[in-house]
């Protein structure tokens, strides 16, 4: 047995890793990313509706608010069911 089999022999058998430990983190890191992406959206936006007024000023505000929501929702669901 080489050293690195050793190696991942003990890591496999003392810690117990396991795959989907990993894998749901994973997901629960990018669905926190994904919240920061919908914050940097909703300042983005208002910082454009300072700049210019039009008519989708409101449906744009409204959209990133969806956007917001469905995000923070999205990560409450897998917190809970993973």
């Amino acid at each position: 047995m080489t050293p690195a089999e050793k190696f991942l022999f003990w890591l496999t058998q003392s810690w117990r890793l396991d795959v989907w430990i990993i894998a749901k983190g994973a997901v629960l890191l990018l669905l926190f990313l994904y919240i920061m992406f919908a914050l940097v959206v909703m300042k983005q936006i208002k910082l454009m509706s300072r700049a210019i007024n039009g008519l989708a000023e409101g449906w744009l505000v409204r959209g990133a608010m969806a956007l917001l929501v469905l995000a923070i929702s999205a990560f409450l669901l897998a917190l809970f069911i993973l």
